[in-house]
């Protein structure tokens, strides 16, 4: 009897090409594809458009596919959250929360549902087995490893997640793709946020409640005024161009402040931070009592800096060895030994 898998298609190559490797590898494929917006939301992802080139792609390979709405959970654990912490002068990461709720849980859900034993999507990380139990690791293409956005999903489902891709560069991706014959063949990789296409967050924050243009003020980390800006919500730490503040030296976003609509001004020196705390933690590994030793990844692309962590409860203070520039509140922190992914949370305050 054939395993069955569940394969998040949303109309484009690395999803189709998930669903066709699966496929020749004896699985019964089912293709899902979750509407995250109203039926009018074309142009992006999760639109009727995706849904439509997901179909197609379902056609020429010959497997069931669904669509499934998800614009309910979709809007409420991942697009006003996103707007709520820009509010709050953080600096969120959607794409994490879109995969912890939306696809593997919400979507993982719905896999059950179909009696499917496994969930498949496009990502490009590996699941491994390593002394016995499954692992997350980083994919072998490092310019499109994805493992960073994946430390959310739950310990328990690892072993039901498969990622088809993790172990190919998009190359190979590409050419499997153009053997097939599908749709998606020569779809652009997706860049932006999904939902803010266009990469206008003034114009989005402003449609979830900010109040437009609010005048404020830019000061130094003495309280000394630098200049004025159109909001606190339009800058994020670390942010260097855009202000409009010139002086002697380069000067970056070092800190935001909601509260009084400030946004505080500093030198490269002072945009470099050694400690901060991860709320929200979510391991995939056992780790030791106590301090240990790992690498944390601050961002996306964001090399691996050694650090000590010490786990309390569901939060996790962490020790740089090397100040690192703009850790962010907001972001997630991710801890790896090696290349495998030991668990992450959401980084809280930041100290120097």
């Amino acid at each position: 009897m054939k395993h069955r898998a569940a394969v998040a298609m949303s109309g484009g190559v690395d999803s189709t090409v998930t669903a066709a490797v699966l496929r020749d590898a004896g699985y019964d494929v089912i293709g899902i594809t979750l509407k995250m917006y109203e039926d009018g939301a074309t142009e992006k992802c999760g639109g009727r458009d995706c849904v439509q080139r997901a179909a197609s792609s379902a056609a020429v390979l010959g497997i069931r596919h669904y669509a499934k709405s998800a614009t309910e959970i979709f809007s409420l654990k991942v697009i006003k959250p996103f707007a709520e912490y820009y509010m709050r002068g953080l600096t969120p990461n959607p794409c994490v929360e879109c995969n912890r709720w939306v696809k593997f849980t919400y979507l993982w859900n719905i896999a059950c549902a179909l009696d499917c034993e496994y969930l498949a999507t496009g990502h490009y990380a590996i699941i491994e087995e390593r002394n016995g139990e499954k692992c997350l690791v980083r994919g072998r293409d490092q310019r499109k490893d994805q493992s960073y956005f994946l430390y959310g999903i739950k310990r328990n489902i690892l072993p039901h997640i498969i990622f088809p891709l993790g172990g190919m560069e998009k190359t190979e991706v590409r050419k499997i793709a153009w053997k097939l014959g599908v749709p998606s063949a020569a779809s652009p990789d997706s860049q932006d946020i999904c939902f803010i296409p266009d990469g206008n967050y003034p114009r989005f924050l402003k449609e979830y409640g900010a109040p437009g243009k609010m005048p404020g003020h830019f000061i130094d980390e003495n309280g000394r005024f630098l200049g004025l800006h159109d909001g606190f919500y339009n800058y994020t730490v670390g942010q260097r161009r855009g202000t409009g503040v010139y002086g002697s030296t380069r000067l970056y976003v070092t800190k935001i402040i909601p509260e009084t609509n400030e946004v505080v001004l500093g030198t490269l020196e002072k945009v470099r931070f050694r400690r901060f705390t991860v709320s929200d933690l979510n391991m995939l590994a056992d780790i030791p009592d106590g301090n240990f030793a790992s690498r944390v990844q601050i961002r996306y692309r964001h090399i691996p800096a050694d650090c000590t962590v010490s786990v309390k409860g569901n939060s996790a203070d962490v020790i740089l060895e090397d100040p690192q520039f703009a850790v962010t509140s907001g972001q997630s922190a991710v801890f790896y030994d090696g290349d495998r992914v030991l668990g992450g949370g959401i980084i809280t305050e930041v100290q120097y």
